[in-house]
């Protein structure tokens, strides 16, 4: 049994395949298995690994590729990366992004020092590679994960393989980390955060989370409408939540967000007043939300978002452009 198994989902990265698989290949540790999991890409991802890979003939008999009978998408990925992993720990990459030289040792080395189920890293955020962000990916309860105060991110969060075992699937592509991250910080016993920035997540423009088109918005609340109604369900149903409790009700608000800057199309205030509307009775009750986001409610209830938001945001450019 490795030490540590990296679940790597691979589709459409070509141009940033080398880059992750030279940082996989490596790492300090080496007890270590890479399972990169094909999705039945189109180009030369597979092929430009497998180049890397002769670099590191050290690593040859640690890699495996798993490609999909189809295109199933990012969750199906991730499962398909739990059910062959074989190590102590796993953890997931993203392919087009990349790790520190001893990211896993160091995860690794703290869960074993301090018998951790789960143990978390920060993130650095960076953009045509620059560092414009850092993140703090430390975790420590479920209920500010609900609340959006604290990370679900799979890459930034080693998990005792055992687990992982019986999750439910995600029902979804977008926020499917998010699923499976809940599920098993709810299992977890002992949990621990090393205050480093081992993971780099890096912004593709051409990415789904990015785009910015009306469809594509509504694509995301679908997608992760859908995976949220599922953790509503399993909190209720496996783990007694009643529905009603403040963090979960910000948690299925937080759902919302992608549609906010398109309520003043009727289409799409109506679908995001659709989106969990028994939301609205409660919210401006919680102890758990700031008057800001009270006040961002409050508008876009009043179909004003849009015309707020431009007259903040031009306060927010002179402020700016002033100092």
């Amino acid at each position: 049994m490795p030490a540590v198994s990296v679940v790597i989902p691979v589709y459409k990265v070509e141009p940033y395949m080398a880059r992750c698989a030279r940082s996989l290949f490596g790492q300090t540790l080496e007890d270590i298995e890479f399972l990169f999991i094909d999705d039945c890409t189109p180009d030369r991802s597979i092929e430009v690994m497998r180049a890397v890979l002769e670099e590191f003939p050290q690593r040859k008999e640690q890699v495996t590729v798993f490609r999909m009978p189809r295109r199933s998408g990012q969750a199906a990925v991730r499962m398909q990366g739990l059910a062959l992993a074989r190590g102590e720990y796993v953890i997931h990459c993203d392919s087009d992004d990349y790790v520190d030289a001893d990211a896993y040792a160091a995860l690794y080395g703290k869960a074993r020092a301090e018998d951790l189920d789960v143990v978390t890293c920060d993130i650095t955020v960076e953009q045509d590679g620059r560092e414009i962000e850092r993140i703090d990916g430390e975790c420590t309860s479920v209920a500010r994960m609900l609340e959006g105060r604290e990370r679900w991110n799979l890459v930034s969060r080693m998990v005792r393989r055992p687990l992982c075992a019986g999750v439910a699937a995600p029902a979804a592509d977008m926020g499917e980390d998010m699923v499976i991250s809940i599920q098993v910080q709810l299992k977890a016993r002992r949990t621990g955060h090393l205050a480093r920035p081992l993971y780099h997540y890096c912004i593709r423009e051409d990415s789904l989370t990015r785009r910015e088109g009306r469809e594509d918005r509504v694509a995301r609340r679908d997608s992760l409408m859908k995976n949220a109604r599922l953790v509503a369900g399993l909190l209720e149903d496996r783990y007694g939540y009643a529905g009603d409790e403040p963090e979960i009700v910000r948690f299925k608000y937080k759902c919302r967000e992608s549609l906010a800057p398109l309520v003043h199309i009727p289409e799409y205030y109506r679908c995001w007043k659709e989106t969990f509307p028994e939301v609205d009775r409660r919210f401006l009750s919680l102890r758990n939300c700031s008057l800001e986001e009270k006040f961002w409610f409050t508008l876009i209830h009043l179909r004003l978002y849009r015309p707020a938001k431009r007259v903040t945001d031009w306060f927010r450019n002179h402020r700016r452009s002033d100092s």
